[in-house]
């Protein structure tokens, strides 16, 4: 059993921004925590030597000095899995619901929105903290696509940038609708899985924590094969009755309309980002990485190496 949408609003149009920073507030205690988890384990990895980061890049071997990349760190693989859920929950919205779903999709939609705007902040405090790193103290690097100072890490850095930038307006374009009008609001809104997909690209190319195969870069791979399955069911099956193809014999004979037209372009968009997905994340690497091919540096000689220069 699904439920079928039979309106062309948006599922819930009383929802305001007040209501929805509420429960931002509550998501953003439970991502706070979440990041201060992740921040210790990779600060233990650190001391413990067996950070791949630092397999990378020796001269993060001191895990306090350069404690602001490993908290931008933190923020980031939170940013990323508070976007997948995001994403997800848009899917779930936008196609038909299944009956089994615990919730209604009023709350799921509700979901989806505070989930959006969590998420925005978190990229922003990724972006942020980076800053302060002794390395790179770069704010303009980190706000500003290609004006990141490192050469190699410039490209995967400015994705992360223009990620940013565009989840801003297609974050907040649902508080916009009765201005820009319900139909320039759906076609804007749906490339909010762009910003994902970016998201993920830069987190394969300039993630040093998953450069190298094993479990981390499985679990990130498999983690988009829902969000992919999502996208086709999309394309099968949207939820408003205007968006499914609905061929009749006429057009079935070659007599398109420009909206059956534009409905499945939208198919084609969609289909395409589903393989834009599998593609960065197979091949998502700055040419490929082997830890046999990197040393590691004790921390110690690492050190003597820095006082030395």
């Amino acid at each position: 059993m699904t439920v079928e949408r039979t309106d062309d609003s948006p599922r819930s149009s009383r929802g305001d921004l007040r209501t929805d920073l509420g429960s931002t507030a509550v998501e953003l205690v439970v991502a706070a925590l979440l990041t201060a988890a992740v921040y210790a384990l990779l600060y233990q990895r650190i001391e413990a030597e067996t950070s791949d980061t630092t397999l990378v890049m020796p001269f993060m071997s001191d895990a306090a000095t350069h404690w602001p990349y490993w908290l931008s760190q933190a923020f980031g693989w939170t940013a990323l899995l508070w976007s997948w859920v995001t994403v997800l929950l848009g899917l779930a919205v936008s196609g038909r619901s299944p009956g089994w779903l615990p919730l209604s999709p009023a709350r799921l939609e509700r979901l989806h929105r505070s989930t959006s705007l969590t998420t925005i902040v978190l990229i922003f405090a990724h972006a942020l903290v980076l800053a302060w790193d002794p390395a790179d103290p770069n704010l303009a690097g980190s706000f500003i696509p290609w004006m990141y100072s490192h050469p190699p890490g410039r490209f995967g850095v400015a994705l992360g940038v223009i990620a940013f930038w565009l989840a801003i307006p297609l974050g907040l374009s649902f508080y916009l609708r009765r201005r820009i009008g319900p139909r320039l609001w759906r076609i804007t809104h749906r490339f909010v899985i762009v910003v994902y997909i970016l998201g993920v690209w830069h987190t394969l190319l300039w993630g040093t924590n998953v450069w190298f195969d094993g479990t981390a870069r499985l679990v990130l791979w498999a983690l988009q094969i829902p969000v992919a399955v999502l996208l086709v069911l999309r394309l099968v099956e949207p939820a408003r009755r205007r968006e499914r193809l609905g061929l009749r014999p006429a057009e079935l004979r070659g007599n398109l309309t420009a909206g059956t037209l534009a409905r499945l372009g939208g198919r084609l968009i969609a289909a395409l980002a589903a393989v834009a997905l599998l593609v960065v994340v197979v091949t998502g690497s700055i040419g490929g990485r082997d830890r046999d091919d990197y040393e590691r540096v004790p921390a110690s000689e690492q050190q003597d190496h820095d006082h030395s220069h």
